[in-house]
């Protein structure tokens, strides 16, 4: 994880330099009344004036520190600033992965036990869910909901603890917008595990005890198909920390994705590096849990 991470910062560090115009430019526009030497001046200020290695092991150096930096628009510490925008975020990726579970897994075991009737059905949705863009698929639900059915949740951000019911309302086309390629990936992988599943010999040894065929599918079968099923959805979480700076700037969602997007165009290079840096690190963790549910679901997986 720290070698990943140390890689992570290079990148990130890297590519936002090389990005065309840095927050000078930015802060001052197109005045012309700005001299060389003010420009020499602030680039001084911000520390951009040094040669990439100092700046980057000044920050390094911060980041072992346990400081992430300070904005250099707003001046608030990087890490408030995250902190202050993941309730949002995390919620959003919670009821993306609840609505990707809900809908794929149901799909992928009627598309595996259903072949030639039901499966076809479902390999098509599966394909749509992976072709249409997030950010499409985003406005059309807005076009729909709001324009033609005339339901139009609150623009201004409800917390949870605030309005359960209205901060749902929210939330709901965000998540489903989210959730729909990660539950075309799950469909797609529950349906090929359980194929392989179901023609092993304990399942027809189960099915031969009398066992019913809902206990056989749900109890031998499908918890035995759950661990690629769990690998993949691990692997999504990438996809959906990834799609929350989309969503969250469709729907205009006061989450870390619209607070990266904002970073970038204002070229405020801590607040991008550390979001980033802190998206990685939540990513890695994530996969570790998914590593460690695997001996919760199959008994036989231990780990020394």
């Amino acid at each position: 994880m720290l070698a990943t991470l140390l890689g992570v910062s290079l990148i990130v560090f890297g590519l936002m330099r090389l990005i065309p115009g840095t927050v000078v430019e930015q802060l001052l526009g197109q005045s012309a009344l700005i001299t060389e030497e003010t420009l020499r001046s602030l680039r001084a200020f911000f520390g951009l004036d040094r040669p990439w290695y100092v700046q980057f092991s000044e920050w390094a150096w911060g980041l072992l520190r346990g400081d992430l930096g300070h904005s250099w628009r707003s001046d608030r510490p990087v890490a408030a600033l995250i902190l202050s925008r993941l309730p949002v975020s995390a919620e959003l990726a919670v009821l993306s992965v609840a609505w990707s579970l809900i809908i794929g897994i149901p799909l992928g075991i009627v598309g595996a036990v259903r072949r030639g009737s039901a499966d076809g059905f479902v390999r098509i949705v599966s394909t749509l869910g992976l072709s249409v863009p997030a950010f499409w698929q985003g406005t059309l639900l807005i076009l729909l909901f709001s324009v033609y059915l005339q339901w139009m949740p609150s623009l201004q951000w409800i917390p949870f603890t605030q309005d359960p019911l209205g901060n749902l309302s929210i939330m709901a086309l965000p998540a489903l917008t989210l959730g729909t390629a990660t539950a075309a990936m799950i469909s797609r992988m529950t349906r090929s595990a359980m194929l392989d599943v179901l023609g092993q010999d304990y399942v027809r040894t189960a099915r031969a005890k009398g066992l019913g065929p809902r206990r056989v599918l749900l109890r031998h079968a499908l918890r035995n198909a759950l661990i690629p099923v769990i690998t993949v959805a691990g692997v999504q979480m990438g996809y959906i920390l990834g799609g929350i700076v989309v969503v969250e700037d469709v729907f205009s969602l006061p989450g870390v994705g619209r607070l990266l997007l904002d970073a970038i165009f204002q070229r405020d290079y801590p607040v991008v590096q550390g979001t980033i840096l802190v998206g990685a690190a939540l990513f890695m963790l994530l996969n570790f849990a998914v590593d460690l549910l695997y001996a919760v679901i199959d008994p036989r997986i231990q780990y020394q």
